[in-house]
This record gives C-alpha cells, structure tokens and sequence, in this order.
C-alpha cells in the first residue's frame, strides 16, 4: 500500500472519525508496514499521511480530532499486544508485535479480535484442544456443538467409571437425567440437599438440550460473543464432571 491509504480507505475525516478504536486499529494495522522507517511508526507519520502537503487532504480543522482517534486506536492495539514501543528510542515510536506481523489487513485483525472474545485461561485443556481451533476460524456453531459434546461424553466415561453401563446411545438430555438423578444417579452428590441435586440435574440436561441439541439437528446462526459464553459455560460443566470422578 502506498502511504496515501489512509485517505483511500478513508476519503473524509468523518469516515474515519465514525470508526471504533477496534475497527481503526485494523486499518492502522494494515498501513503500518508502508509508513514504517526502518520498522517503526510513530503518530506523526499516520496523522501526516491524511495531511500530506499536496494532492488530496484532510481539512486541518479536522486535526485535532483525528489525532485523538490515532491516540485511542494506537492504544487499543498497545492493549492487545500488537504493537509496542520500541525500548531503544526515546520518542513514541511503535513496532508491530510478533503477534501482529500475521496479521496484514483489517480482516486479519477482525479475526483476531473475535478470537480474543473466548478467554482461552478459562478453558480446560480438552476444549482448549479441540473447541478453540474451530472457534478461532470462525465455525462457532461446530464450536459449541463440539463443547457440549465433550461434556456429553465425559459424563458417560466418568458414570461408567463408578460402574452405570451406560453404553454409547445414552446421549443428550437422557443421559444427564440418568447420571444427575438425585437419588441413584452415579454422579449426583448425596452429600447436599435434594433440592440441589435437583437443581444440578436440571442445569446439565437444560444446558445440553439447549445448548448441543439445537446444532446438531440444523443450522444455526451463532455470533462470536454467544459462542464464547456457551463454550465458558461448557467449561464450568466440565468442571462439575471432573469433580464427580
């Protein structure tokens, strides 16, 4: 890209203006590598990329907020761990992460970003292994089906475990009334209160009905942020299975 981008992807201060940080923050990303001397970038030189001497221009009353908008995006990708000062100047100048030289456009960076929605610290390994690829690509309905799937089967291995024999066709709903019943179910904790054993019961085969059943019947239409609640949700029920074992 030439250094003129800025104001091709942008051609008036209110397009740019109406961005989030988010959404600037992958355009700055995408532009960084044309405006960088010797790999750095500085705030100057993106704000003077939309105030070049001749040719096409940004008014200057429109300065003052541009340059707010570079501050706030340039800190968001700070945040994130795409960019960082470099430790050997003096001044703000800014290298791209080792994270970020992967990322070449605004697409990239909005992958990335919805990656970031699912905090992978939270997530057990199991899931870590085989729920956090899809959902880093953007299957998030596969995602979830395949996280409610984990805690179907971990449910199964864990009351055949203490003897249940529970063979492979006990699956969804059913099984978790099975395992989770509060007077004989393999799983269930004697050690509380009926209501509560109850209640467990109830909260597994509502999750799994809810939560696997729909996506493994038909298509369904899931964002990022809804995925990523329901994987967190997945890990927390997993959790509940293991202390079971």
């Amino acid at each position: 890209m030439s250094v003129s981008s800025l104001l091709s992807i942008f051609p008036k201060p209110e397009d740019l203006l109406a961005l989030t940080p988010e959404d600037l923050g992958g355009a700055i990303i995408e532009v960084a590598p044309s405006l960088a001397q010797r790999g750095m970038f500085n705030i100057d030189s993106l704000v003077s990329a939309l105030y070049p001497i001749t040719g096409a221009s940004y008014p200057d009353s429109s300065r003052d907020a541009i340059v707010m908008a570079m501050a706030e995006s340039l800190a968001w990708l700070s945040t994130q761990g795409l960019i960082v000062r470099d430790p050997q100047q003096p001044a703000r100048w800014y290298r791209l992460t080792r994270r970020a030289v992967n990322l070449h456009n605004r697409a990239d960076v909005e992958v990335f970003r919805k990656g970031r929605l699912l905090p992978y610290e939270l997530v057990p390994a199991l899931l870590a292994q085989k729920v956090v690829p899809l959902f880093r690509r953007g299957d998030f309905d596969v995602a979830v089906f395949q996280a409610f799937k984990e805690v179907e089967v971990a449910v199964r291995k864990t009351a055949n475990a203490k003897n249940a024999g529970y063979p492979d066709s006990d699956i969804g709903v059913s099984l978790m009334r099975k395992a989770f019943h509060p007077e004989n179910g393999p799983l269930t904790d004697t050690t509380v209160v009926v209501a509560e054993r109850e209640a467990l019961q109830q909260l597994l085969a509502g999750a799994i009905g809810h939560a696997k059943n729909p996506t493994s019947h038909r298509d369904i239409v899931i964002d990022a942020q809804e995925a990523a609640r329901l994987i967190l949700f997945a890990s927390y029920l997993l959790g509940i299975v293991e202390q079971r074992a």
